[in-house]
């Protein structure tokens, strides 16, 4: 009997396998991080309609061809107030719900930006929150860091959460260093659609061109946030990244359209 019972075990975990390895890698996306992902209007603090229209999970969903489950989205706006414990629950959640891929876009943001008074402290909670990705060993999209610098401007942010230039490039350093190890892992590069946002410089992704002088309108007045359009941009930003790292995954998988898929989402958010 004990036999039979150890055939039968190892006959389902065959088959669990087997059934993981021909799921699409579209089949179950989780979104995981902070605010640009979860959604943020400062008119809004505790949500409302614009804010669900700045969610990024509506414009993965429908940027992606492939049927696939709803994309699900775990991140929140409250995470810079309190990375950590958040970063935890949301990794678990993410685990929870079995995913073929994660998208943490913002993610890392809050763990060199905030809490830190020196190089060497925003350096070691970076750490954390490596670690934390850890858990996760399906495919996963992690965004760099960013300059938000100027965001303090308009009071989002604190100057006193800002990191200093060494060490917001020593995260992305340790960031690169940190994905060439784990192989599911790639980089997404928020740090260059930040950076071309708030120069209001052109933006391309495939064959889709954004002029210069047009891209600063992607982002909410605050200077941090992705408004509904930027949202959609971002995710196309996002897709498009995980596919030039990934031959085997075809380019026909997205809607490389902004247009097409800023109405998607809009419809789902709304």
């Amino acid at each position: 009997m004990k036999f039979l019972i150890s055939i039968m075990c190892i006959w389902g975990v065959a088959l669990e396998l087997t059934a993981s390895a021909s799921e699409s890698v579209w089949s179950r996306v989780v979104v995981i991080g902070a605010s640009a992902s979860a959604g943020f209007v400062l008119t809004e603090p505790f949500g409302g309609t614009n804010t669900a229209c700045c969610k990024l999970h509506h414009y993965l969903d429908a940027a992606i061809v492939p049927p696939h489950a709803q994309v699900k989205n775990v991140a929140t706006a409250l995470f810079f107030l309190s990375p950590d414990a958040l970063a935890a629950q949301e990794t678990e959640a993410a685990t929870n719900s079995h995913p073929t891929l994660v998208v943490a876009t913002d993610f890392l943001f809050w763990f060199c930006y905030g809490q830190g008074d020196t190089d060497a402290e925003r350096a070691e909670h970076f750490e954390a929150g490596l670690q934390a990705l850890e858990k996760i060993r399906c495919p996963l999209l992690v965004g760099d860091i960013p300059d938000a610098s100027s965001a303090t401007n308009t009071g989002i942010i604190s100057a006193e959460q800002v990191p200093s230039e060494t060490a917001r490039l020593a995260a992305n350093a340790r960031l690169k260093s940190w994905a060439a190890k784990h192989s599911q892992v790639t980089i997404v590069p928020l740090a260059e659609f930040m950076l071309a946002t708030k120069a209001n410089a052109a933006i391309k992704i495939r064959e889709i061109s954004l002029p210069a002088g047009k891209t600063r309108a992607l982002l909410q007045a605050d200077g941090l946030h992705p408004n509904a359009r930027g949202a959609a941009v971002l995710s196309l930003g996002v897709l498009d990244a995980f596919v030039k790292a990934h031959a085997k995954i075809p380019a026909k998988d997205i809607r490389w359209n902004i247009d097409a898929v800023l109405q998607s989402g809009l419809q789902s958010a709304r």
